[in-house]
């Protein structure tokens, strides 16, 4: 997280920190441990005797144990973790200074309290005596948590309290006061006769109406009053309202009385009184047309009256206008809310009452006015959209059928289209999919697949994505045939959201909600095993036939075989080889997608069955792939070795998705010992990125005596031979000083066996004599920065891959900074002025490239400095008294500018080093053709 304090929004410094902390988390475990660490803390704090803090402390440390509770990705340790902070909670939601001190206190006890807890009276008593203040905002405090935090326990504590709130003089008191008891009657149905004398008095109040209507459904469902008087109320109000406009009050009254109104048909369809009320709805929808807020909660009520006594009402001979005669202006605007307002009323209606259907009632649009619906499918907003294909296929499917043949004839060839346009075309089919072939998952699967053919080629088919090309492993672009290679999130998202959920979109009237909802339609078992069935075997005959699979079904392939394996009747043998076959066809991030799902697989398989023919596949994998997929593969065939151990990482993942899978692989590796390697070793594994180079290209004879290494080390960079007796960690400052002074050439040593003090660097920058002597004073060169990477220095003496693109890596300032090395303009640079010139540059170049590297950040330094463009490549002082006023430096890290003939620095480079000896590189140049310069070199293409 790059945001300062000042911006980040945090509550306090602790606040900031833990969110730095878990963002700049290596993994979630990594970050859950943080966060237990953090509530730890603070629960210490909290059990020191004496510890009281005031009411805004208290309020800042519950804040920030609300934050660490939600961003767990894992379960806390115990469902009680956060216990210890009730009674601070209790005690500030009862005794704090200001209004919000106190909601924290509520809303903290409302998160974390369990409904049984020992503490909940004590809280019952802080809700009794909020109720019972004579502040309004007290009261209203209380009551808004009530609706949250409600027990049995808490009824008769406040009852009286409440019947007296009802007729409190603020009707924010007495909306809350319905509502609670509303709420509180699930506990105690005894406790709505309280209301009975007061609700049709609170009726007839315009401002509380929407929640004595709502509190007055609840009576007549209990028998306590009657539904024919409360009707009779709803349609008074229904009738006086004169509102005709696109206006947007929330609380009209003729709102709550329609809402009312259509629960009360609900609740007695046959009651005598319902032609009458869908006579009023009618009436109302026809006289208030302009007002869409009204007519659609007319709409909504009418689809509850029973269908017989709508088509007497709505027949030809009947005197009263229909109601979509009032809507059709709708679809002549172009405002997207009244074309919103007219497919929900339409949705709302069955369509025998207007399409023509039944001949009872004749089609109420006309052929121009069905087109403009039609239009709505091409249109960009997508819930109009959805709500279109709904409306369309209730009223006949193969109008979508006809529509989608002819858009998946229309889509233009993936590889002259780009990724945005393959993403459009693929969604709004989808779209259309999902509907027609909501009962059958064999096919959704088939029409998907026409689908994905459609919009992209198989990656073997692509142009231009072979090994070694610069294409090859990418996932996104932006040019033309960028989605030919691309995994269509915008696809494979909705496939498996509607796999897993089981559900899918239309817009329908669902009684008492204030808004059109979507109806959840639960497919069965059936439809998910019969999609993952078919679509797994066409994976398999895909390979075998003419056409590679396409990137984005492979990746749900590997997605549905890793959650729904083990309710598909395909043995975990057949789907694991059809998943190991993808392989060498697919591109880099679908292989790994592939990878995951393969350890799900291989770990269903039986003690007597055999992975070999998936370790085979992987084998020839890590042969042809670079850095970070070698490392998935050294994964998955150290997994496979162990069939306990691959069980046990499968069944501890959090769910059986391949994200949460992938996070149980990681978490297992990132507890094992990590593995000492020797210098040796790391230096011999940093090869170039162009590959290994042959046995002619080893600069060194194998093994030979180290002092003739040294020598040849020694000869290459015209230095004078070090004395053997002395070891950098045994000379002191004074010895350097005197070599320095008898050595012709400031900082003609070896700079790999040197350690020295910062006095010593900026000495042998500028040779001055004064600066000498104060190296001779400054004590044991290790009580300075160590401005050579330890790690480094003994890397000159290893037998190492002869590379074109790279030189020796960066050693010291000194080194880095001699006069006779630098360019023209920057002599007499130190350390303090490098940081200081870096620090500017970094804040004043705005524009900003990163990327990734294979090599360790030495390797990568050593290229930039072997293409000859000029760079300074130096390792900041871990310890330096002199820092960078805004920059925070990693540890290994490495920085490099390019500086001008006049001094200035025109880039600016910082190196950090990443896992399995990778870096990250952070290059900041506003000359674009130097970028692009500095880009190729440090993507090895030069």
């Amino acid at each position: 997280m790059e945001v300062t304090f000042n911006n980040s929004g945090a509550i306090n410094r602790a606040h900031y920190a833990i969110v730095q902390k878990i963002e700049n988390a290596a993994s979630p475990s990594l970050a859950d441990d943080a966060i237990v660490q953090e509530i730890d803390a603070i629960r210490r704090r909290f059990a020191k005797d004496g510890f009281s803090p005031d009411s805004r402390a208290c309020r800042d440390w519950l804040l920030i144990l609300l934050y660490c509770s939600t961003a767990m990705t894992f379960e806390l340790p115990r469902p009680d973790y956060l216990a210890f902070a009730l009674p601070a909670a209790i005690g500030l939601a009862g005794g704090g200074a200001k209004l919000l001190d106190r909601r924290v206190g509520y809303e903290f006890c409302a998160a974390v309290m369990p409904p049984e807890h020992e503490l909940h009276l004590m809280l019952v008593n802080t809700f009794r005596k909020d109720l019972e203040s004579r502040d309004e905002t007290h009261i209203c405090l209380a009551l808004d948590m009530l609706v949250q935090v409600s027990s049995p326990d808490v009824v008769p504590a406040i009852q009286t309290r409440l019947e007296d709130l009802l007729s409190h003089k603020s009707f924010q008191v007495k909306r809350r006061a319905m509502a609670t008891f509303k709420l509180l009657s699930q506990h105690n149905s005894d406790l709505l006769q309280r209301t009975t004398r007061k609700i049709f008095k609170r009726l007839r109040d315009d401002v509380v109406s929407s929640s004595a209507f709502s509190l007055a459904v609840e009576l007549v469902k209990a028998g306590l009053i009657s539904g024919i008087e409360v009707g009779h109320a709803a349609v008074d109000v229904i009738q006086k309202d004169r509102s005709n406009s696109q206006g947007r009050r929330i609380q009209s009254p003729a709102v709550a009385a329609i809402r009312c109104v259509g629960q009360l048909v609900t609740i007695d369809p046959n009651s005598r009184e319902v032609k009458s009320l869908a006579e009023v709805l009618i009436q109302k929808c026809v006289t208030s047309s302009r007002s869409s807020k009204i007519v659609l909660e007319c709409f909504r009520a009418l689809s509850v009256v029973p269908e017989p006594v709508l088509i007497d009402v709505l027949s030809p001979s009947s005197d009263l206008q229909h109601p979509v005669s009032g809507i059709r202006y709708m679809l002549a605007s172009k405002d997207p809310n009244l074309h919103y307002t007219f497919l929900a009323c339409l949705l709302a209606m069955d369509v025998k009452l207007w399409a023509g259907v039944d001949e009872t009632i004749p089609a109420q649009l006309q052929e121009s006015e069905v087109g403009r619906i039609m239009s709505f499918l091409d249109g960009s907003d997508i819930t109009i959209r959805k709500m279109t294909i709904q409306l369309l296929h209730r009223v006949e499917p193969a109008i979508l059928e006809a529509w989608f043949t002819r858009f998946i004839d229309s889509v233009p060839s993936p590889t002259s289209t780009t990724l945005a346009t393959c993403e459009v075309y693929a969604s709004r089919a989808l779209e259309v999919s999902t509907v027609l072939d909501a009962e059958s998952g064999e096919a959704f699967a088939n029409r998907l697949k026409a689908i994905l053919q459609a919009v992209q080629v198989p990656h073997k088919d692509a142009a231009g994505t072979g090994k070694g090309s610069p294409e090859r492993g990418r996932v996104h672009g932006e040019g033309s045939g960028a989605g030919v290679n691309a995994v269509l999130e915008s696809v494979v998202e909705p496939v498996l959201d509607r796999l897993r959920e089981c559900q899918y979109s239309s817009v329908v009237f669902r009684q008492g909600s204030p808004l059109s909802t979507l109806i959840t339609v639960v497919a069965s078992d059936e439809f998910r095993k019969t999609f993952v069935e078919k679509s797994l075997q066409d994976l398999r005959d895909s390979l075998t036939g003419v056409k590679a699979p396409v990137p984005s079904a492979t990746v749900i392939c590997a997605a549905v075989a890793c959650e729904y394996s083990q309710v598909v009747t395909l043995s975990p043998n057949t789907i694991a080889e059809g998943l190991a076959n993808c392989l060498a066809a697919s591109p880099v991030g679908v292989q790994e997608a592939l990878l995951i799902a393969l350890t799900r697989v291989v770990a269903m398989f039986d003690d007597e069955s055999s992975p070999a023919a998936v370790v085979t596949r992987v084998e020839e994998l890590v042969k042809q792939s670079r850095k970070h997929m070698r490392h998935r593969c050294d994964q998955f065939l150290r997994l496979v070795k162990d069939k306990a151990t691959l069980k046990t990482v499968v069944q501890g993942a959090k769910s059986q998705t391949l994200p949460d899978i992938l996070l149980a692989i990681e978490e297992h590796f990132r507890k094992l010992p990590k593995q000492v390697t020797s210098p040796s070793s790391a230096s011999s594994r940093a090869v170039s990125p162009r590959g290994a180079a042959g046995p002619s290209a080893l600069r060194y004879d194998a093994y030979e005596a180290p002092g003739t290494l040294r020598r040849k080390s020694q000869d290459r960079h015209q230095a004078r031979p070090r004395r053997p007796s002395q070891t950098p960690s045994a000379r002191s400052s004074t010895t350097y000083s005197e070599e320095f002074q008898r050595s012709p050439i400031p900082g003609a040593e070896d700079p790999l066996a040197q350690t020295i003090t910062p006095a010593g660097l900026v000495a042998l920058a500028e040779g001055d004599e004064s600066l000498r002597n104060l190296a001779a004073a400054t004590g044991s060169p290790r009580q300075g920065p160590s401005m050579v990477s330890e790690v480094l220095a003994p890397k000159v003496d290893l037998i190492t891959l002869e590379s074109p693109f790279h030189a020796e890596p960066p050693t010291t300032f000194a080194e880095a900074l001699r006069p006779d090395t630098q360019p023209e303009g920057s002599n007499g640079l130190t350390e303090e002025s490098f940081l200081q010139s870096f620090d500017a540059a970094w804040n004043s170049i705005k524009s900003t490239t990163r990327g990734w590297s294979e090599s360790p950040p030495a390797t990568v330094a050593g290229g930039l400095q072997d293409a000859g463009l000029g760079f300074i490549m130096a390792f900041p002082s871990l310890e330096a008294d002199i820092k960078a006023k805004n920059q925070g430096f990693h540890d290994n890290e490495i920085l490099g500018m390019l500086l001008t003939s006049d001094g200035q620095v025109s880039a600016a480079i910082r190196l950090r080093p990443g896992e399995d000896d990778s870096s990250l590189w952070i290059l900041k140049c506003d000359n674009v053709d130097l970028k692009s310069t500095v880009r190729k070199v440090l993507q090895g293409d030069v």
